[in-house]
């Protein structure tokens, strides 16, 4: 063991580092869905405003999810449809 024994432990050290040091420290629950973790992240990273690093912009960033919403809802149709009419078929024979 490092330092004096008698020395407080700290659990989380790189946390107090930065604590001690006023930088502002992003703490997260991680509750397994990577999703929420990684969108928080982001927003958490671009609170000042969002780098350029060649990404593509927000504007498209919304049209293509616009697009796979619009896939989405689209195929939840045609599926609920096909199920639909498969118990209709199943009730006729």
């Amino acid at each position: 063991m490092l330092g004096h024994p008698k020395a407080k432990s700290y659990k989380l050290p790189l946390l107090r580092f930065f604590q001690e040091n006023k930088t502002e420290v992003f703490e997260i629950n991680c509750d397994g869905n990577t999703f929420e973790m990684f969108e928080s992240m982001r927003v958490y990273i671009e609170r000042s405003g969002r780098s350029y690093n060649y990404l593509p912009s927000v504007r498209v960033l919304n049209v293509k999810r616009e697009e796979e919403l619009v896939k989405e809802e689209k195929n939840s149709k045609a599926e609920k449809a096909d199920a639909e009419a498969g118990a209709k078929s199943k009730s006729e024979a």
